[in-house]
């Protein structure tokens, strides 16, 4: 149990050490909320303009090689 608590103290640095990490993990956790908000969102703009964009009409003529 000692050795784990040495561990834990980091030479005597723990408050700073684990207060970086701590810091670290908020920032980190943070831009992943917004990264993912941000995609929602630009599914939804994508999706609704998507459906109200006119359809393409699609080639039905094999992709030759026009040398040919």
């Amino acid at each position: 149990m000692q050795m784990i608590s040495d561990f834990l103290a980091i030479g005597g640095y723990s408050g700073f050490i684990w207060t970086a990490y701590g810091a670290v993990a908020v920032v980190l956790v943070g831009l992943l909320i917004v990264s993912l908000r941000k995609l929602r969102t630009t599914s939804a703009e994508v999706a609704a303009l998507e459906a109200n964009s006119p359809r393409r009409r699609r080639n039905n003529t094999d992709n030759k090689d026009a040398t040919s």
